[in-house]
């Protein structure tokens, strides 16, 4: 589980980032980056469209913030939001966590 600063939590701050955030895509995620934060904060967002039971997509939730918080001092201070795409409901979970790290590995230092 991540640390409470490392979380992006508030709705105020996941629209801004939605609107104004530099945007990187792979097919199975979109991830939104805003940096200049003094800290490096993480959402995760998997809808029902992806998974429709919740916990299925609490699970793929926790698989991304546990690979985030082992790397965390990888990534340059911003706000992130990671959005998965329905493409990921049918891939293995070894390819997800190897796009997550691709895609991630993006805005790593």
């Amino acid at each position: 589980m991540l640390k409470k600063v490392n979380r992006l939590a508030k709705s105020k701050d996941i629209q801004k980032a939605f609107a104004q955030g530099r945007t990187f895509f792979n097919p199975l995620f979109t991830l939104k980056f805003i940096p200049g934060a003094k800290e490096k904060r993480f959402t995760v967002v998997v809808s029902t469209k992806v998974y429709k039971k919740a916990v299925d997509r609490n699970r793929l939730k926790r698989i991304i913030r546990e690979h985030i918080r082992k790397n965390l001092d990888g990534f340059k201070p911003g706000n992130y939001v990671i959005i998965t795409k329905p493409l990921v409901a049918r891939k293995e979970e070894v390819l997800v966590l190897k796009a997550a790290v691709n895609i991630l590995g993006n805005l790593i230092i």
